[in-house]
């Protein structure tokens, strides 16, 4: 499937200019913006092969984790969340309204949205882009391998329901386990992950 983001790319980046008249204070979570640069570069597509079809597929992630009555009791946030996520005009180029009652956390150079909730901030909650990323079935094999839980099939994956998400449709996850992240050496029983994946999105580059 291949999208072309229609006024985000150029044809021509060379001979297109657009005048910005918008202005706001940038917070603490928002860096300063690298200027002239494409879709392209402000999203982080690396040229990794020759081949430019292989080196301009994105993936876009979505993931909640946190103690299972946590994340039970946020999932209409979570949708409201994805709902608002869209392409906007900032480096990267994403605009999204987060819940009131979700805290802001810096964002890293994986997570473009970063959130923390609950009473004891147990839960969080992100937004991700990587260029290239990995198929539906790794991905989702990743993400159960930090719940503690066997790899799925790729039926498995396939029958995983679509939820609308971004450009179009990604997959939904939903699995409980024993959560382990990064670096984290025990895991932690009763946790649940929700998430949706949308994987090596084809985006229509210059050429």
């Amino acid at each position: 499937m291949v999208f072309t983001l229609f006024g985000l790319i150029s044809c021509d980046r060379s001979e297109e200019y657009v005048e910005i008249r918008d202005t706001r204070e940038p917070s603490r979570f928002s860096p300063d913006p690298e200027l002239g640069l494409s879709f392209k570069d402000r999203v982080g597509i690396q040229q990794t092969s020759n081949n430019p079809s292989e080196s301009s597929k994105v993936s876009f992630f979505v993931k909640m984790v946190g103690p299972k009555s946590l994340i039970d009791g946020e999932k209409s946030r979570f949708d409201a969340f994805c709902k608002t996520l869209k392409v906007g005009k900032g480096n990267p180029p994403f605009e999204w309204a987060k819940p009131d009652e979700w805290d802001d956390v810096e964002g890293t150079k994986m997570r473009i949205a970063n959130f923390r909730f609950g009473p004891d901030k147990k839960g969080e909650c992100y937004f991700t882009v990587l260029p290239g990323g990995g198929e539906l079935l790794s991905n989702l094999n990743r993400w159960r391998g930090q719940m503690g839980l066997p790899n799925a099939t790729r039926a498995d994956a396939d029958a995983l329901p679509s939820r609308q998400f971004l450009f179009g449709e990604g997959k939904y996850v939903e699995i409980e386990g024993s959560f382990k992240g990064f670096g984290v050496s025990e895991g932690k029983d009763g946790y649940k992950m929700i998430g949706i994946i949308m994987p090596e999105l084809q985006i229509e580059l210059p050429k």
